[in-house]
């Protein structure tokens, strides 16, 4: 017999770790089953804002982060198609650079020293309500079979292609939008005059970006972003389409000579979508599961923790009162669509100046001129002041050179 829960949470990455540990905390059973065994490669950029490192700091493993290696991002260098470049700095918290295998196990941990029951190799396969509780479906790797566990509340944490999301009829994805194709690169010659390993890039070509975060021992994350029937053109040769995107970005072409990739390619997307229901009668969806946005903005980390401290505090109440029905859990939706708002439309609107070379050369000239342009976007884009600040009238004339 399994024992009794309050709340499952499905997917140990960063939004159900952070879920997990807030509501263990609180006095909940919570279990969490985690389909990977840790650490495990997950693609990413492995770069987390400065939005994102003060909610680790919140969440209380900041010092174990720094401990494991994180490395400090002071801003990022962004270059266009056409040559045109600016570095955009942060003047407070700095950004860090880290593995999402390292960053991910801390925070798994984390939850598990809070009081949670973590499973790993544990895949959530089904969910369906049974009268006042939810069954949860488990199928555990390595064991042969299924086991059936109960709860009030399921936390779907697990993903783009959240099996939560899909058992409670939670708006189906979207299949558009960028793929992504990354690996860690030894020898990528720093940029010059920019600061070096201590900056982030991002590198622009119509309709295709490449991030680089630089990494403790020589080691670079380098991942571009590209249309999924481009990646189908590769027609199986991944590594010889990967080096042949990278070597096209002029920012790139000329610091790769001594280059080596050190691990395979890991891909993923779609990059964007944004469900329009986040709640069901005893089911809440958080982090990438709820909404995945495109990573241009390097916004990700910071939307799952940010979205699992909305999501905690609703979850008990509903807990504590009439239960977790979807009424109970609809202003979860509700603080997520205030608060996400300004991250959702910055986004869109950075997607639409990055891939119109002439626009986006003009911009990056302006704020290379003026850099305190380039730190009140940064500062917007990293989470540390409101997306819409940048988005009035007037600083989109002065960034673009019109006032």
């Amino acid at each position: 017999m399994t024992p009794r829960a309050d709340v499952i949470v499905a997917g140990g990455g960063p939004a159900g770790s952070a879920t997990a540990a807030a509501l263990a905390r609180a006095g909940c059973r919570v279990v969490l089953f985690e389909r990977e065994v840790f650490p495990r490669r997950k693609p990413c950029g492995d770069y987390v804002n400065p939005g994102a490192v003060a909610a680790l700091d919140r969440l209380g493993v900041r010092d174990a982060v720094i401990r494991a290696g994180a490395r400090a991002v002071g801003g990022m260098h962004v270059a266009g198609a056409r040559g045109d470049a600016a570095t955009l700095r942060f003047t407070g918290r700095p950004g860090w650079s880290v593995p999402r295998r390292i960053l991910d196990a801390i925070l798994l941990a984390h939850a598990a020293q809070a009081g949670v029951r973590v499973y790993e190799g544990a895949t959530v396969a089904a969910v369906v309500r049974q009268g006042p509780r939810m069954s949860v479906t488990v199928r555990f790797r390595g064991r042969g079979g299924v086991e059936a566990h109960t709860a009030a509340l399921v936390v779907g944490a697990d993903g783009l292609r959240s099996a939560v999301a899909r058992a409670a009829g939670l708006d189906g994805a979207s299949r558009r939008g960028r793929y992504t194709a990354g690996s860690y690169v030894a020898g990528l010659a720093p940029l010059d005059g920019a600061g070096g390993c201590d900056i982030g890039e991002i590198h622009l070509r119509p309709d295709r970006y490449c991030g680089v975060a630089y990494l403790p021992g020589g080691v670079a994350n380098v991942t571009v972003a590209l249309g999924r029937r481009v990646i189908q053109g590769w027609r199986g040769k991944v590594r010889e389409g990967y080096w042949r995107e990278l070597l096209a970005f002029p920012g790139l072409r000329g610091r790769l000579d001594r280059a080596e990739q050190v691990e395979t390619v890991a891909g993923a997307g779609p990059l964007a979508y944004r469900r329009r229901r986040c709640v069901a009668d005893g089911i809440m969806l958080v982090g990438d599961a709820a909404t995945y946005v495109d990573p241009l903005t390097g916004q990700g980390v910071y939307l799952a923790l940010r979205g699992a401290e909305l999501a905690a505090p609703i979850a008990l109440r509903a807990l504590d009162g009439a239960g977790p029905r979807r009424a109970a859990l609809a202003e979860y939706r509700r603080r997520r669509d205030r608060e996400f708002a300004g991250v959702f439309l910055i986004s869109r609107v950075l997607q639409r100046l990055a891939f119109q070379p002439a626009l986006a050369g003009r911009a990056l000239r302006r704020l290379a001129a003026r850099p305190d342009l380039g730190s009140a976007l940064i500062a917007a884009i990293g989470n540390v002041a409101e997306p819409r600040s940048v988005l009035r009238p007037g600083f989109v004339a002065r960034a673009l050179g019109v006032l």
